[in-house]
């Protein structure tokens, strides 16, 4: 997969972000390879940022679609809201495939399986509803913005869709290569309230930590917002 860290210093004043350039995709077959056009790190307006892990197809339509939603006129959310509407936009995209790939060879839409489950075989029921259950999108993303006081926060997105705010510990790292970064970070004490230049030590210090895991790139990507 990949590794993909965020995290929060100078008491909530900063957020700092880090991200490898590995691709990983498993469509039509599974692949993955190293390049400097990826983009992991998307922004979606003034006030927040989207990392992404995991299968990069998917990762992206679930970004795309987020922003376009967050980028109408009218949308005055909060990063909160922003990274719900990236858990919807999960949830969509994952009930889309279930359908297509559980459903549809069937014969069936959620619709009818819902109007029908009783007519159909145990068996096929048990397989549908495992899927429904199971199914994992092979994706996480991390949600970082600020809110009205210019204070920095992080939200994460995991299957099947569940949403998680991060502010108590100031930090969260995703992909094959967060064990590794998680555990460095934790070992060094992070804080929210250490300086950025302390902050930004730590974060790269993690990533390269992060480097033994399978599927994490060598090249990397750190941003600091405000810019």
């Amino acid at each position: 997969m990949t590794i993909c860290i965020a995290s929060i210093c100078e008491k909530g004043k900063k957020l700092i972000v880090a991200a490898d350039q590995m691709m990983t995709a498993s469509i039509p077959m599974p692949y993955e390879f190293e390049t400097d056009d990826v983009q992991k790190i998307y922004p979606v307006n003034d006030t927040a940022v989207i990392l992404t892990a995991g299968n990069a197809l998917y990762a992206y339509q679930i970004v795309e679609n987020a922003i376009k939603r967050v980028n109408q006129e009218d949308f005055q959310g909060s990063v909160k809201e922003i990274a719900d509407v990236v858990r919807q936009e999960f949830v969509m995209l994952r009930r889309e495939i279930i359908e297509r790939n559980v459903l549809e060879p069937r014969g069936l839409s959620f619709e009818d399986y819902y109007n029908f489950q009783q007519r159909l075989v145990p068996g096929v029921i048990q397989e549908i509803e495992s899927n429904l259950v199971g199914f994992n999108l092979g994706v996480e993303l991390i949600i970082g913005g600020k809110d009205e006081e210019n204070l920095y926060h992080l939200y994460t997105v995991t299957s099947p869709g569940q949403l998680v705010n991060h502010d108590a510990i100031g930090f969260v790292c995703i992909g094959s290569g967060s064990p590794h970064a998680t555990y460095h970070l934790i070992g060094e004490s992070y804080k929210k309230t250490m300086t950025l230049d302390k902050a930004k030590e730590l974060i790269e210090a993690s990533k390269k930590r992060s480097e033994v895991a399978p599927g994490v790139g060598k090249a990397t990507t750190i941003k600091i917002y405000p810019e």
